[in-house]
């Protein structure tokens, strides 16, 4: 008959064993634990990061002159070197917001082979290109045809607006014309220089010279 076997006695363990044992139970859990520790970081970061600033909008642009000059003189030239155009003006500011310029007491010459053009007055508004030009207070544009048949035109208004690309003369104001000793007076007028025509608006008054007899 087998006997049974007596039962070991329970080992006690040491302090360092214990404590070894411990510490593998630690190691075990530290990824889990940084891993946490990580977590709870972000979540703190983000709820405390300052916001990003919201685009301001773009402030609008001002009326005012962005640069200027005074008591200037404009040429422009051909290829070949022969004068086209000058301007002189007391004074010209060009603005931001509408980039137009304005000239005070513009001064204006314009060339070409049959006719020398002027014009003058107490403010002139031009746009980017001079494709539009204002001329405002007292205006006065006289056109001298050169050559054999030398002529003399000369337009007179408080506003005339000149567009280059049409090359065509435009006011709503009233308006007198000369050519030679004529004399034409309009509330309004519409001048093509191209096709030659003048369409004068409004009351309308002509004032012929006959001319003189060989």
């Amino acid at each position: 008959m087998n006997s049974l076997s007596r039962p070991q006695p329970v080992q006690t363990l040491s302090v360092g064993r214990r404590m070894h044992m411990a510490w593998d139970l630690a190691l075990s859990y530290m990824p889990l634990f940084m891993l946490s520790l990580l977590l709870l970081l972000s979540i703190w970061l983000v709820r405390n990061a300052p916001s990003s600033p919201q685009p301001e909008p773009p402030s609008p642009v001002s009326h005012t002159p962005d640069y200027e000059f005074t008591r200037f003189t404009l040429r422009s030239y051909d290829i070949d070197g022969r004068i086209l155009s000058a301007m002189k003006g007391e004074q010209a500011q060009h603005f931001q917001d509408t980039l137009n310029t304005l000239v005070q007491q513009p001064d204006v010459w314009v060339f070409s082979d049959k006719r020398l053009t002027k014009a003058r007055a107490a403010q002139a508004l031009t746009n980017e290109d001079g494709s539009q030009v204002q001329l405002m207070g007292n205006a006065v544009v006289k056109r001298h045809l050169l050559g054999p048949t030398a002529n003399t035109e000369e337009i007179s208004s408080d506003f005339l607006h000149f567009f280059s690309n049409t090359d065509t003369l435009v006011t709503h104001l009233p308006v007198s014309i000369t050519r030679g000793q004529d004399t034409f007076f309009a509330d309004s007028l519409r001048a093509d220089n191209v096709n030659q025509v003048l369409q004068l608006k409004g009351r309308v008054k002509v004032k012929l010279v006959p001319a003189e007899s060989p």
